[in-house]
């Protein structure tokens, strides 16, 4: 990767401090996939730079392309993978990149992944009601139910905002559910 920082991307949904380079964008996913040291779904690099207005999302998809026709990363099952000529790349120019650029796209990027860690060892299912919609939460561990909630919520809007807030933190729900019920 040649280091050219002129402004050559679309800068459409970048928010002020993000990247209007392709180089950068291709340097960002790269560093991503070298930081995170495992296999990551396109859409999930593509969702983290876009979480916080770092990258146009079409400057986005076409470096991942780019990248992987160049060999810098691979794919195999629907994942992206770093190859040895990517993290030998990137270790010469992360240093490219603003710090506060490295260290948001990562952890977004390690959010996401978490959320969805979060949303296929629970579950939160909405279904319609006659006046709103009933959101029940199924707290599992291995495999193995631990709680089923029900609630009500008045709008579709509320029913997702109170499955979003449990997926944030489904043990601590949990957690606090049970010590109520033991008080």
């Amino acid at each position: 990767m040649s280091m050219d920082n002129e402004f050559d991307a679309f800068s459409g949904g970048v928010s002020l401090g993000g990247l209007r380079s392709k180089t950068q964008i291709k340097i960002l996913i790269t560093y991503l996939a070298n930081s995170i040291k495992e296999p990551l779904k396109s859409s999930l690099i593509i969702e983290a730079l876009q979480k916080h207005g770092l990258a146009n999302y079409f400057e986005t998809t076409q470096a991942l392309d780019d990248l992987l026709e160049s060999g810098n990363l691979s794919t195999a099952d629907g994942l992206i993978y770093i190859t040895p000529k990517g993290a030998l790349s990137v270790d010469g120019l992360e240093q490219e990149l603003p710090k506060s650029v490295k260290e948001t796209a990562l952890a977004d990027a390690l959010n996401l992944m978490l959320l969805e860690k979060r949303e296929s060892e629970n579950t939160v299912d909405i279904k319609k009601a006659e006046k709103g919609y009933y959101v029940t939460f199924k707290v599992f561990h291995k495999e193995e139910p631990l709680m089923e909630l029900t609630v009500y919520a008045a709008d579709f809007e509320q029913a997702e905002q109170l499955k979003q807030n449990f997926l944030k933190d489904p043990s601590h729900v949990y957690a606090t559910v049970a010590a109520s019920l033991f008080v």
